[in-house]
């Protein structure tokens, strides 16, 4: 709501959060099947990065959102579904649930104790 009007103007005079708030909208007006974001919250400040979230959560209902993050407290409050990745090998998919209290692969594990990375 709040880029709403926004949508076709230059987004050099907006926020890190309203900019990423309008890419958001730019993209859903296009209709697309999924939708990618890399590390989307990653220059912002907490209360820029809590709007992005919750706007990612009504966004799900109607998209299918692909999120690439090293942020792991963010990957747990936003995911469904995760999906680790080390040195381009696809380790282990699982729900966000299970992957973060359970992990079924050492690797996946020793990554979100941050025994490395």
């Amino acid at each position: 709501a709040e880029v709403k009007d926004r949508l076709g103007a230059s987004a050099a005079a907006l926020s890190g959060g309203q900019q990423q708030r309008l890419c958001i909208a730019r993209t859903i007006a296009t209709r697309p099947e999924v939708i990618l974001l890399d590390e989307p919250t990653s220059a912002l400040d907490p209360i820029s990065t809590a709007r992005i979230e919750e706007l990612l959560d009504e966004l799900k209902g109607e998209f299918t959102i692909a999120i690439v993050t090293h942020n792991m407290q963010q990957a747990a409050r936003c995911a469904d579904r995760v999906a680790f990745f080390y040195m381009g090998e696809l380790v282990e998919v699982d729900s966000a649930d299970r992957m973060f209290t359970a992990p079924r692969e050492r690797r996946t594990q020793d990554y979100i104790t941050g025994r490395f990375g």
